[in-house]
């Protein structure tokens, strides 16, 4: 049994959609931002052994432990930036997929 669906309808669909799509714009941006702190540990990491280099391990030991810490903390930090984006972008796919599916004859606007 077909449903005739109003323009009202179809227009609060579309908008729907739209709007899980800027959501997982947002996550997308999250994932590049953990991008951004991944090169900030490399640059630490590189810090760290360009600075290092000439001293002794011993003398340098309290600097390379807060220096280390902070690697540790970013990456945390990293790991937070990438799981999250990724669930939020699952759960977004998979509501965009059931419209799809609610509504075959609005495949071809989604895609």
């Amino acid at each position: 049994m077909n449903k005739k669906y109003s323009e009202d309808e179809d227009a609060l669909i579309v908008g729907e959609i739209q709007s899980f799509l800027q959501e997982k714009r947002t996550a997308l941006k999250t994932i590049r931002i953990g991008i951004a702190v991944i090169v900030a540990i490399i640059s630490l990491i590189g810090f760290l052994i360009v600075t290092f280099r000439s001293h002794a391990i011993i003398q340098a030991r309290d600097w390379m432990g807060i220096l280390a810490a902070l690697g540790v903390i970013l990456l945390g930090v990293v790991i937070y930036l990438f799981i999250i984006p990724l669930i939020r972008i699952r759960r977004m796919d998979q509501k965009i997929l059931k419209f799809k599916r609610r509504r075959s004859e609005m495949t071809n606007v989604i895609n």
